[in-house]
């Protein structure tokens, strides 16, 4: 491609919420959405993946899902990782677990595995890997995404290297991990973005946001990590994060928005082309 920066636009959260999926599959029809991640354990699964097999041009990853969600493997198997049955309910409880060393590992591959099997078996043909709240990148966690990478044949990984500073403890924190996963992949064989934009606009990218996001992009092949849905109201009622989803495909959906990339000589591509 003799586009000097190569972008893709993948909506997290594919699978959690029926508006969800409604916000990404509208902003990949009408707009810029390339690729998009889907939590298998999601409450909606099984109608984001009838519509991802629907939808060719949208190539689908797994967001691998351990926090605050059911697990898919049975609970009773997970005593350490989902003790009263769920899974941790934040990033931060995750990590603390890990660090006292109260989380078997085997029971994270489990069901890091557990949740790329189904999306295999619904048909998903998987494009890439990443994880809510970006949890894979953890140092503990990250050797065991790569594992069930391989297992599955999966040939690219997020990475989330930020362009912009990142302020405050969990970005700091995303950024240092970022950066020590990147070299990480690629010493695996596995494909990551040189770059990534959106997380310190996690839930907020209105059209203003995009346009600078875009105007400041690198050269090479960068990731915009974007929230789409419909219905924000709906949504919050079963996450209440303040997240902005129907201003999100307003600004991913724009008219024109995909000329006004090529005049930039920007090239839209998703996971699959790395």
């Amino acid at each position: 491609m003799s586009a000097r920066s190569r972008l893709i636009v993948n909506a997290d959260d594919f699978g959690l919420h029926p508006g969800i999926n409604a916000g990404i599959l509208k902003a990949h029809r009408e707009g810029i959405v390339t690729s998009a991640s889907l939590c298998p354990n999601g409450a909606a699964f099984a109608d984001a993946a009838r519509q991802a097999k629907a939808t060719p041009g949208l190539a689908v990853g797994i967001h691998l899902t351990l926090v605050g969600e059911p697990p898919l493997s049975d609970p009773a198997s997970l005593p350490t990782l989902a003790p009263d049955g769920r899974l941790p309910p934040y990033f931060t409880t995750l990590f603390r677990r890990l660090l006292l060393g109260r989380i078997s590992h085997d029971e994270i591959e489990r069901e890091m595995a557990a949740q790329v099997a189904r999306a295999v078996d619904a048909g998903i043909l998987v494009s890439h890997l990443d994880s809510h709240q970006h949890v894979h990148l953890h140092p503990t966690l990250l050797p065991i995404a790569i594992r069930v990478a391989r297992r599955f044949g999966i040939r690219a990984v997020r990475a989330a290297r930020e362009v912009f500073a990142l302020s405050g403890i969990r970005p700091a924190l995303l950024s240092l991990f970022a950066r020590r996963a990147a070299g990480r992949l690629r010493a695996n064989d596995l494909r990551t973005p040189d770059a990534c934009l959106g997380l310190a606009q996690t839930g907020s990218l209105d059209e203003a946001r995009l346009a600078e996001l875009l105007d400041a992009l690198p050269e090479g092949v960068s990731e915009l990590i974007c929230h789409p849905g419909i219905g924000a109201e709906t949504i919050a009622r079963e996450y209440p994060w303040g997240f902005r989803w129907d201003d999100e495909t307003r600004a991913l959906s724009q008219p024109g928005l995909r000329e006004q990339l090529v005049a930039k000589g920007v090239g839209l591509i998703s996971y699959r082309e790395l």
